[in-house]
């Protein structure tokens, strides 16, 4: 689930799409199919035009044979009887570049040899149906095919919006009595949303306007991963809710009247895969995508989907991960701790790298050995405190925070630090340890129960922080840098935004600029030889 956009429109349309027999359309749909390298297939699965559209369309061939691609009439076995008769062709193949001469092909292109390209211009056909595509070498178009769809589409969604929202459920929840924890509109009136790569335990809810041209029963589909409902004008029209895995869909009909009705879908996601797909047909005009992603229209395993598939579940006690984090490194140590907060902490750096809310850490990347490459995170909120040592001696509020060295030795640490590890107490919660030029230190985290003021803070959208400093000789001009980045702010009354999610709660704290963007200290001030430093991450929603 890769910044992860779940859908990807394969053609972009340059105009509006007529009802049924329609006349030709104006405009140019331009069309690029590749071949993929040694894997024998084209990368379009699929791909949608208007009736009496003018297509052009490029075939490049990436591969290191020779490729042809003939589109053809509709069939029910997806153009393999046409390659067939190609294949008859026998030692007179090579000169017809492996087309027959047969009344169901509508338009060919030469054999392409490796590393060039030939261009198709042709009219579509005025018939809606889908009209397959292959490539007739011998063998070839058994895995070597696609799909060109011509649809008469319908209107789309005007006035979308979408609301995020947070939370761990089974069934979808009643989104209107819960604070969204980002709101705004649906780009190019699609539903579609953006969120970091493998996010999970979200929900969101799309609205939008539908205008209906002709009277008459209308279908509407869904598929998702985890559940669905979608409703016109307060109703519901498909449920699919419940925890599972996207299918070919449910679909609800429901006569509409000419004019313009109120669409709602909502949806949420549980763990592992995030898929949705919505659509609607009536009189006049064939099946519609609402969603920027089309159900078939590209393979369901996105890209670094071999690497999900085993979330781990914090229940009653913390879960710790040593493994490559990204955006903390090859020692990094991750700990979900009840109540949907997790933390990472950079043991090359001793320090606590990234915080973020939900769901925690998949391991399926780990699960042989070390693994593939750097696992992110799960879960949503995520903010990156800082990329370097949490302690320092300032000689003046001027002076520069020392610069951490990269690609230290396995085994070492910069200079002056030392990680001696954690230990877990009765709860399981860890507290990691180091050493600073003789001050020993002990950083604890734990999700919050109560928030500093006493009240009691809503469950996982808070995690506390205690640091802890003892020396014989404290050291004078001693800070600690708990966040750095350009959308930390100055605060007040020891509140500092981190960003439009999240802020950090710090008594003493000073946000001053530097070289690298804003960065927030606290001073450490030692009472007969310790020093206790309280911080608290506090989610806005």
């Amino acid at each position: 689930m890769k910044s992860i956009v779940l859908a990807v429109c394969l053609l972009s349309f340059s105009a509006s799409l007529p009802a049924a027999a329609p006349p030709p359309v104006v405009g140019e749909f331009r069309v690029t199919i590749k071949t993929l390298a040694a894997r024998m297939k084209y990368d379009t699965a699929e791909f949608i035009v208007p009736p009496g559209a003018k297509v052009r369309l490029t075939l490049m061939n990436d591969d290191a044979m020779p490729h042809n691609l003939v589109l053809t009439k509709p069939s029910a076995d997806k153009g393999f009887a046409l390659a067939q008769a190609a294949w008859a062709l026998g030692a007179q193949g090579v000169a017809k570049h492996w087309i027959p001469d047969d009344p169901r092909v509508l338009v060919a292109t030469k054999l392409v040899q490796p590393k060039s390209q030939e261009e198709l211009v042709f009219e579509a056909p005025r018939e809606v149906g889908a009209y397959p595509y292959v490539c007739t070498l011998p063998g070839h178009a058994m895995v070597m095919n696609g799909m060109m769809r011509v649809v008469s589409e319908g209107t789309k969604l005007t006035d979308g919006k979408f609301q995020l929202f947070t939370g761990k459920w089974e069934k979808l929840p009643d989104f209107s009595k819960l604070p969204p924890l980002r709101e705004g509109p649906l780009e190019e009136n699609l539903i579609q949303w953006k969120l970091d790569n493998d996010k999970t335990e979200f929900g969101l809810r799309f609205t939008g306007k539908l205008e209906v041209k002709t009277e008459g029963e209308h279908t509407f589909r869904i598929s998702s991963d985890d559940g669905s409902r979608l409703s016109i004008d307060g109703k519901v029209v498909v449920n699919n809710d419940g925890q599972h895995p996207a299918d070919d869909g449910k679909t609800g009909r429901v006569r509409l009247k000419p004019g313009v009705h109120d669409f709602q879908l909502d949806y949420f996601q549980g763990t592992a895969g995030a898929e949705l797909y919505a659509s609607w047909e009536g009189p006049g005009f064939s099946e519609t995508w609402l969603t920027k992603r089309q159900l078939g229209a590209m393979p369901k395993q996105n890209k670094g989907e071999a690497n999900t598939g085993i979330p781990l579940i914090v229940k009653d006690e913390p879960i710790i991960y040593r493994n490559f984090i990204a955006g903390v490194g090859t020692r990094a140590i991750a700990v979900g701790y009840p109540g949907s907060v997790n933390a990472a902490f950079d043991a090359d750096l001793c320090n606590v790298a990234l915080v973020w809310r939900g769901a925690f850490m998949d391991a399926k990347r780990h699960w042989t050995d070390r693994g593939d490459g750097f696992q992110p995170p799960l879960g949503y909120g995520l903010v990156k405190l800082d990329k370097n040592v949490p302690l320092a001696v300032l000689t003046n509020g001027e002076a520069a925070w020392p610069s951490a060295p990269r690609d230290l030795p396995n085994g070492d640490w910069p200079e002056g630090y030392r990680f001696g590890g954690y230990t877990l107490d009765k709860k399981g919660v860890p507290t990691f340890r180091y050493t600073f030029r003789g001050v020993s230190v002990e950083d604890r985290m734990e999700g919050a129960a109560a928030d500093e003021h006493g009240g009691h803070d809503h469950a996982g959208v808070a995690l506390q922080r205690v640091i802890r400093l003892r020396s014989k000789q404290p050291l004078d001009g001693l800070h600690l840098r708990l966040a750095t980045g350009q959308r930390l702010a100055a605060g007040k009354d020891g509140v500092f935004p981190l960003d439009e999610d999240i802020t950090l709660h710090a008594a003493g704290g000073i946000v001053r600029k530097s070289a690298g963007g804003p960065e927030l200290l606290v001073p450490v001030s030692f009472n007969q030889g310790e020093a206790r430093v309280a911080v608290t991450y506090r989610w806005n929603h």
